[in-house]
Protein backbone atom coordinates (compact mmCIF):
# COMPACT_ATOMS: atom_id res chain seq x y z
CA UNK A 1 0.00 0.00 0.00
CA UNK A 2 1.21 3.27 -0.76
CA UNK A 3 2.17 5.85 2.23
CA UNK A 4 0.27 8.64 2.47
CA UNK A 5 3.06 11.89 1.76
CA UNK A 6 2.70 14.36 4.81
CA UNK A 7 1.44 17.84 3.40
CA UNK A 8 3.78 20.80 4.28
CA UNK A 9 3.65 22.12 7.71
CA UNK A 10 0.85 24.59 7.94
CA UNK A 11 -0.51 26.85 11.36
CA UNK A 12 -3.36 24.10 11.90
CA UNK A 13 -4.43 20.93 10.99
CA UNK A 14 -2.90 17.50 11.23
CA UNK A 15 -0.32 15.93 9.74
CA UNK A 16 -1.49 12.26 8.18
CA UNK A 17 1.45 9.73 9.51
CA UNK A 18 2.10 6.67 7.17
CA UNK A 19 0.70 4.82 9.55
CA UNK A 20 -2.55 6.41 9.48
CA UNK A 21 -4.10 4.45 6.08
CA UNK A 22 -3.24 0.92 8.09
CA UNK A 23 -5.27 2.34 11.20
CA UNK A 24 -8.17 2.89 9.18
CA UNK A 25 -8.05 -0.80 7.54
CA UNK A 26 -7.30 -2.43 10.93
CA UNK A 27 -10.31 -0.79 12.52
CA UNK A 28 -12.46 -1.89 8.99
CA UNK A 29 -11.32 -5.75 9.62
CA UNK A 30 -12.13 -5.64 13.26
CA UNK A 31 -15.21 -4.04 13.78
CA UNK A 32 -19.05 -4.80 12.89
CA UNK A 33 -20.86 -3.06 9.83
CA UNK A 34 -23.12 -1.51 11.88
CA UNK A 35 -20.62 -0.03 14.21
CA UNK A 36 -17.95 0.95 11.86
CA UNK A 37 -19.21 4.26 10.24
CA UNK A 38 -19.40 5.64 13.62
CA UNK A 39 -16.25 4.67 15.36
CA UNK A 40 -14.68 5.99 11.90
CA UNK A 41 -16.35 9.11 11.97
CA UNK A 42 -14.93 9.67 15.27
CA UNK A 43 -11.34 8.70 14.67
CA UNK A 44 -11.45 11.51 11.55
CA UNK A 45 -13.13 14.01 14.14
CA UNK A 46 -10.66 14.04 16.65
CA UNK A 47 -7.51 13.78 13.87
CA UNK A 48 -8.88 16.95 12.00
CA UNK A 49 -9.97 18.73 15.50
CA UNK A 50 -13.34 18.91 14.49
CA UNK A 51 -16.41 19.63 16.67
CA UNK A 52 -19.26 17.72 14.98
CA UNK A 53 -19.69 15.90 11.52
CA UNK A 54 -21.51 13.12 9.04
CA UNK A 55 -21.49 10.29 6.98
CA UNK A 56 -24.11 10.51 4.39
CA UNK A 57 -24.35 7.48 1.75
CA UNK A 58 -26.14 8.17 -1.52
CA UNK A 59 -27.59 6.07 -4.57
CA UNK A 60 -28.70 7.82 -7.56
CA UNK A 61 -32.15 6.62 -7.19
CA UNK A 62 -32.61 6.70 -3.22
CA UNK A 63 -30.87 7.59 0.09
CA UNK A 64 -28.90 4.82 1.66
CA UNK A 65 -27.88 6.02 5.39
CA UNK A 66 -26.75 9.01 7.70
CA UNK A 67 -24.49 8.81 10.23
CA UNK A 68 -23.72 11.72 12.70
CA UNK A 69 -21.34 12.85 15.67
CA UNK A 70 -22.18 16.00 17.66
CA UNK A 71 -25.49 17.25 16.70
CA UNK A 72 -29.07 15.88 16.54
CA UNK A 73 -28.98 14.27 12.92
CA UNK A 74 -32.90 13.52 12.48
CA UNK A 75 -33.99 16.76 13.54
CA UNK A 76 -31.18 18.06 11.02
CA UNK A 77 -32.10 16.11 7.94
CA UNK A 78 -35.88 17.42 8.64
CA UNK A 79 -35.07 21.16 8.37
CA UNK A 80 -32.85 20.33 5.78
CA UNK A 81 -35.47 18.95 3.88
CA UNK A 82 -37.94 21.80 4.99
CA UNK A 83 -35.84 24.27 4.13
CA UNK A 84 -34.47 22.76 0.70
CA UNK A 85 -31.02 22.39 1.78
CA UNK A 86 -30.02 20.53 -1.78
CA UNK A 87 -31.02 23.73 -3.92
CA UNK A 88 -28.83 25.95 -1.51
CA UNK A 89 -25.50 23.49 -0.30
CA UNK A 90 -22.62 25.36 -1.69
CA UNK A 91 -19.99 22.71 -0.02
CA UNK A 92 -22.00 19.77 -1.27
CA UNK A 93 -22.11 21.13 -4.36
CA UNK A 94 -18.36 21.61 -4.82
CA UNK A 95 -17.59 18.19 -3.30
CA UNK A 96 -19.59 16.38 -6.07
CA UNK A 97 -17.91 18.85 -8.98
CA UNK A 98 -14.24 17.32 -7.44
CA UNK A 99 -14.68 13.73 -5.96
CA UNK A 100 -12.04 12.67 -3.66
CA UNK A 101 -11.14 16.44 -3.92
CA UNK A 102 -11.94 18.65 0.19
CA UNK A 103 -13.05 21.69 0.13
CA UNK A 104 -14.20 24.01 2.71
CA UNK A 105 -15.99 27.40 3.84
CA UNK A 106 -14.91 29.35 6.91
CA UNK A 107 -17.47 31.86 8.04
CA UNK A 108 -15.76 34.35 6.12
CA UNK A 109 -15.88 32.44 2.97
CA UNK A 110 -17.75 34.44 -0.08
CA UNK A 111 -20.07 31.44 -0.89
CA UNK A 112 -20.81 31.71 2.42
CA UNK A 113 -21.74 35.26 2.71
CA UNK A 114 -23.45 34.94 -0.77
CA UNK A 115 -25.68 32.07 0.52
CA UNK A 116 -29.43 32.20 1.60
CA UNK A 117 -30.25 33.29 4.58
CA UNK A 118 -32.19 30.34 5.34
CA UNK A 119 -29.17 28.34 4.60
CA UNK A 120 -26.78 30.46 6.69
CA UNK A 121 -29.08 30.28 9.62
CA UNK A 122 -29.95 26.78 9.51
CA UNK A 123 -25.83 26.41 9.76
CA UNK A 124 -25.56 29.00 12.28
CA UNK A 125 -28.54 26.94 14.42
CA UNK A 126 -26.61 23.63 14.21
CA UNK A 127 -23.09 24.91 15.33
CA UNK A 128 -21.65 24.62 11.84
CA UNK A 129 -19.30 27.47 11.21
CA UNK A 130 -16.17 26.36 9.29
CA UNK A 131 -17.28 23.20 7.01
CA UNK A 132 -15.16 20.90 5.20
CA UNK A 133 -16.63 18.39 3.09
CA UNK A 134 -15.44 15.34 0.64
CA UNK A 135 -17.59 13.05 -1.77
CA UNK A 136 -15.94 9.61 -2.07
CA UNK A 137 -17.13 7.85 -5.08
CA UNK A 138 -17.69 3.51 -4.70
CA UNK A 139 -15.72 2.34 -7.97
CA UNK A 140 -18.04 0.20 -9.93
CA UNK A 141 -21.31 1.21 -8.05
CA UNK A 142 -23.13 4.57 -8.24
CA UNK A 143 -23.14 4.75 -4.82
CA UNK A 144 -21.27 7.69 -3.12
CA UNK A 145 -20.46 9.11 0.41
CA UNK A 146 -20.31 12.09 1.83
CA UNK A 147 -17.86 12.96 4.21
CA UNK A 148 -18.66 16.20 6.58
CA UNK A 149 -16.39 17.38 9.37
CA UNK A 150 -17.57 20.50 10.71
CA UNK A 151 -16.00 23.24 13.20
CA UNK A 152 -17.92 25.50 15.89
CA UNK A 153 -17.14 29.38 16.68
CA UNK A 154 -15.00 28.30 19.10
CA UNK A 155 -12.98 25.99 17.23
CA UNK A 156 -9.67 27.73 14.70
CA UNK A 157 -10.86 28.05 10.93
CA UNK A 158 -10.05 25.41 8.34
CA UNK A 159 -6.96 25.81 5.96
CA UNK A 160 -5.86 24.69 2.44
CA UNK A 161 -3.58 21.98 4.65
CA UNK A 162 -6.11 20.70 6.38
CA UNK A 163 -8.45 20.17 3.07
CA UNK A 164 -4.78 18.68 1.46
CA UNK A 165 -4.36 16.82 4.29
CA UNK A 166 -8.80 14.84 4.04
CA UNK A 167 -7.79 14.90 0.16
CA UNK A 168 -4.60 12.65 0.67
CA UNK A 169 -6.79 10.72 3.32
CA UNK A 170 -9.79 9.95 1.21
CA UNK A 171 -8.30 6.44 -0.95
CA UNK A 172 -7.74 4.97 1.96
CA UNK A 173 -11.10 6.10 3.51
CA UNK A 174 -12.74 4.66 0.77
CA UNK A 175 -10.97 1.39 0.97
CA UNK A 176 -11.91 1.36 4.77
CA UNK A 177 -15.47 1.37 3.40
CA UNK A 178 -15.10 -0.85 1.32
CA UNK A 179 -13.17 -3.72 3.28
CA UNK A 180 -15.44 -3.09 5.86
CA UNK A 181 -18.56 -3.93 3.78
CA UNK A 182 -16.72 -7.26 2.35
CA UNK A 183 -15.38 -8.32 5.85
CA UNK A 184 -19.43 -7.95 6.57
CA UNK A 185 -20.54 -10.33 3.71
CA UNK A 186 -17.46 -12.65 4.78
CA UNK A 187 -18.35 -13.10 8.11
CA UNK A 188 -22.03 -14.43 7.36
CA UNK A 189 -21.07 -18.30 6.78
CA UNK A 190 -18.23 -18.19 9.64
CA UNK A 191 -20.33 -16.63 12.35
CA UNK A 192 -22.70 -19.35 12.26
CA UNK A 193 -19.50 -21.31 13.64
CA UNK A 194 -19.56 -21.66 17.58
CA UNK A 195 -15.79 -21.75 17.78
CA UNK A 196 -13.83 -18.39 18.06
CA UNK A 197 -11.91 -18.10 14.96
CA UNK A 198 -9.91 -15.25 13.71
CA UNK A 199 -7.13 -14.56 11.33
CA UNK A 200 -4.15 -12.33 12.15
CA UNK A 201 -0.78 -11.60 11.09
CA UNK A 202 2.71 -11.98 12.07
CA UNK A 203 2.33 -9.52 14.85
CA UNK A 204 -0.74 -11.15 15.92
CA UNK A 205 -3.25 -8.30 15.01
CA UNK A 206 -6.43 -9.31 14.20
CA UNK A 207 -7.38 -8.98 10.44
CA UNK A 208 -10.63 -10.90 10.38
CA UNK A 209 -12.60 -12.35 13.47
CA UNK A 210 -16.11 -14.11 13.32
CA UNK A 211 -18.95 -13.07 15.81
CA UNK A 212 -18.21 -16.15 18.62
CA UNK A 213 -14.68 -14.56 18.80
CA UNK A 214 -15.39 -11.15 18.84
CA UNK A 215 -17.71 -12.32 21.57
CA UNK A 216 -14.48 -14.18 23.87
CA UNK A 217 -12.55 -11.27 22.92
CA UNK A 218 -13.37 -9.34 26.38
CA UNK A 219 -12.03 -12.08 28.54
CA UNK A 220 -9.27 -13.05 25.63
CA UNK A 221 -8.20 -9.59 26.06
CA UNK A 222 -8.16 -9.40 29.65
CA UNK A 223 -5.97 -12.83 30.05
CA UNK A 224 -3.19 -11.17 27.18
CA UNK A 225 -3.57 -7.93 28.68
CA UNK A 226 -3.92 -6.56 25.77
CA UNK A 227 -5.77 -3.16 24.84
CA UNK A 228 -5.39 -3.77 21.02
CA UNK A 229 -6.83 -6.41 19.11
CA UNK A 230 -3.67 -7.87 18.82
CA UNK A 231 -2.81 -11.77 20.05
CA UNK A 232 0.34 -12.86 22.15
CA UNK A 233 3.55 -14.01 20.56
CA UNK A 234 3.67 -16.15 23.17
CA UNK A 235 0.11 -17.52 22.08
CA UNK A 236 0.87 -17.84 18.30
CA UNK A 237 4.50 -19.50 18.94
CA UNK A 238 3.48 -22.04 21.53
CA UNK A 239 5.46 -20.69 24.07
CA UNK A 240 4.93 -22.98 27.10
CA UNK A 241 4.72 -20.64 29.61
CA UNK A 242 2.14 -18.69 27.75
CA UNK A 243 -0.35 -21.45 26.79
CA UNK A 244 0.27 -23.13 30.17
CA UNK A 245 -1.73 -19.62 31.63
CA UNK A 246 -4.30 -19.78 28.68
CA UNK A 247 -5.24 -23.28 29.38
CA UNK A 248 -5.45 -22.53 33.20
CA UNK A 249 -7.95 -19.98 32.23
CA UNK A 250 -10.05 -23.14 30.27
CA UNK A 251 -8.87 -22.17 26.88
CA UNK A 252 -7.10 -24.02 24.18
CA UNK A 253 -5.70 -22.61 20.82
CA UNK A 254 -5.04 -24.19 17.43
CA UNK A 255 -2.45 -22.03 15.09
CA UNK A 256 -2.44 -22.73 11.45
CA UNK A 257 -0.74 -20.96 8.45
CA UNK A 258 -2.92 -19.29 6.07
CA UNK A 259 -0.93 -17.92 2.81
CA UNK A 260 1.43 -14.98 4.67
CA UNK A 261 -1.27 -14.98 7.78
CA UNK A 262 -1.97 -17.20 10.48
CA UNK A 263 -5.50 -19.04 11.14
CA UNK A 264 -6.59 -19.25 15.12
CA UNK A 265 -9.16 -21.01 16.37
CA UNK A 266 -9.80 -20.69 20.18
CA UNK A 267 -12.02 -23.18 22.18
CA UNK A 268 -13.19 -23.52 25.79
CA UNK A 269 -11.47 -26.74 27.18
CA UNK A 270 -13.54 -29.07 27.83
CA UNK A 271 -14.76 -29.95 31.13
CA UNK A 272 -14.66 -33.81 32.15
CA UNK A 273 -18.32 -35.37 31.56
CA UNK A 274 -19.25 -32.31 29.65
CA UNK A 275 -22.36 -32.46 31.51
CA UNK A 276 -21.08 -32.73 35.17
CA UNK A 277 -20.07 -28.89 33.90
CA UNK A 278 -23.80 -27.81 34.81
CA UNK A 279 -25.85 -28.03 38.00
CA UNK A 280 -28.96 -30.45 37.58
CA UNK A 281 -31.40 -27.79 36.97
CA UNK A 282 -29.22 -26.47 33.81
CA UNK A 283 -28.84 -29.89 32.38
CA UNK A 284 -32.53 -30.26 32.72
CA UNK A 285 -33.28 -26.90 30.80
CA UNK A 286 -30.25 -27.47 28.44
CA UNK A 287 -31.76 -30.71 27.32
CA UNK A 288 -34.93 -29.36 27.03
CA UNK A 289 -34.64 -26.22 24.93
CA UNK A 290 -31.95 -28.78 23.03
CA UNK A 291 -35.29 -30.82 21.86
CA UNK A 292 -36.52 -27.95 20.24
CA UNK A 293 -38.76 -26.46 23.39
CA UNK A 294 -39.19 -22.66 23.47
CA UNK A 295 -38.07 -20.58 27.00
CA UNK A 296 -41.66 -20.23 27.47
CA UNK A 297 -42.44 -24.09 26.82
CA UNK A 298 -39.24 -25.09 28.96
CA UNK A 299 -40.57 -23.07 31.82
CA UNK A 300 -44.01 -24.70 31.25
CA UNK A 301 -42.64 -28.02 31.39
CA UNK A 302 -40.04 -26.57 34.45
CA UNK A 303 -42.08 -24.98 36.81
CA UNK A 304 -39.84 -22.22 36.06
CA UNK A 305 -40.49 -18.58 34.77
CA UNK A 306 -39.24 -17.92 30.99
CA UNK A 307 -36.85 -15.18 32.70
CA UNK A 308 -35.56 -18.12 34.83
CA UNK A 309 -35.36 -20.24 31.75
CA UNK A 310 -32.63 -17.40 29.91
CA UNK A 311 -31.06 -16.71 32.81
CA UNK A 312 -30.00 -20.81 32.87
CA UNK A 313 -29.37 -20.75 29.16
CA UNK A 314 -27.18 -18.17 29.57
CA UNK A 315 -25.20 -19.60 32.65
CA UNK A 316 -24.93 -23.08 30.29
CA UNK A 317 -24.09 -21.10 27.29
CA UNK A 318 -21.05 -19.85 29.08
CA UNK A 319 -20.04 -23.05 30.65
CA UNK A 320 -20.05 -24.78 27.32
CA UNK A 321 -18.45 -22.01 25.83
CA UNK A 322 -20.53 -21.90 22.69
CA UNK A 323 -23.01 -19.50 21.09
CA UNK A 324 -25.92 -21.52 19.33
CA UNK A 325 -28.90 -23.81 20.04
CA UNK A 326 -27.20 -26.35 17.58
CA UNK A 327 -23.75 -26.04 18.91
CA UNK A 328 -25.13 -26.37 22.61
CA UNK A 329 -26.90 -29.84 21.33
CA UNK A 330 -23.47 -31.21 19.85
CA UNK A 331 -22.01 -30.23 22.77
CA UNK A 332 -24.72 -32.25 25.41
CA UNK A 333 -24.47 -35.17 22.71
CA UNK A 334 -20.76 -35.74 22.90
CA UNK A 335 -21.52 -35.61 26.87
CA UNK A 336 -23.15 -39.49 26.47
Amino acid sequence: MPAVRTPSPAPHGPRIADREPVALLRLARTTPGEHFQQQLLQRLLELFGADHGAINTWHPRCFVSSVGIGYDLAAMSEEWNRIGGDAMDFITFAMRAQPEQADFANADDPRWQQAPSAWRAFLTRHGIVHQMGVAIPFEGSETFAHLYLNRGAASAPLTAHDARALTALTPHIREALLVNRLYAHARQGLDEQAQPMALVDAQGWVLFANRAFCAAWPELADLAGAEAPQLPAGWLSADTAARRRLAAAGWTIDVGADAQHLRVALQRRPARGRSAALTLRQAEVARAYCAGYTSKDVGLRLGLSPATVRVHLRNVYARAGVSSRSALREWLAQAG
